[in-house]
């Protein structure tokens, strides 16, 4: 009952907090694109190779291959249908240096030390379980270079507003899987591993310890 008035009201705050070119896709929302649009600082003018995991519909991409560089974009996500719509966007571009697969997170089809940059925003609070993000996360470090970098994003349940909306997210979405977690829960995984957090970045609120979402950029260096 609950969800069947609430969620044509999330749609609609969604629809409102989106950019007017990303309206409609399920994957915008001022907050994630505030998130892009720092991964897109963070990565800077790097090369190499980029791996967007969970790419949705591409839209960390956009900007990523107009710049004046020689990165090699290759997006992966679990869903056919976001796939396809990335696909044919792209291609209309003729971007060649760009390729999109479906693969698992967890189990990510590629070499031990062959991604330049591994990144994963937007993603892991859809998780069904903790153990499917720390997989993700350690399958990242597996295929991350010694000279490469790790990014994510936390969805942090020290922030009220998440927790609460995330704890009782069946009142107003009974179609999703809604996961918080803490930054240390998360980049302990990658620490335990060798690897050193090189910056946290967090949105929505100046204090990154009550901020709902925290950005993560971490690496061997």
């Amino acid at each position: 009952m609950f969800s069947k008035i609430l969620r044509p009201l999330t749609d609609l705050v969604r629809h409102v907090m989106s950019k007017p070119d990303e309206r409609g896709d399920l994957t915008s929302d001022l907050f994630r694109l505030k998130i892009r649009n720092k991964v897109r600082q963070l990565i800077n003018n790097n090369t190499g190779l980029l791996l967007d995991i969970g790419c949705g519909t591409g839209l960390l991409c956009e900007n990523l291959l107009t710049q004046e560089n020689t990165l090699k974009v290759i997006g992966v996500d679990t869903n056919h249908e976001m796939l396809k719509i990335a696909n044919e966007s792209f291609q209309k571009r003729r971007l060649h240096n760009l390729n999109f697969l479906k693969a698992y997170a967890q189990n990510l089809p590629f070499l031990n030390k062959s991604i330049d940059i591994a990144i994963c925003i937007n993603t892991f609070y859809n998780f069904y379980t903790k153990d499917d993000v720390v997989a993700a996360l350690e399958e990242m470090e597996r295929i991350c270079k010694r000279d490469g970098f790790i990014i994510f994003d936390v969805r942090n349940k020290k922030n009220p507003f998440v927790y609460f909306s995330f704890k009782f997210v069946w009142m107003y979405d009974t179609q999703v899987t809604l996961n918080a977690y803490s930054l240390k829960e998360l980049t302990t995984v990658l620490t335990s591993r060798g690897l050193v957090i090189k910056e946290t970045i967090p949105i929505g609120f100046p204090i990154t310890m009550f901020a709902p979402i925290i950005l993560v950029k971490a690496g061997y260096q």
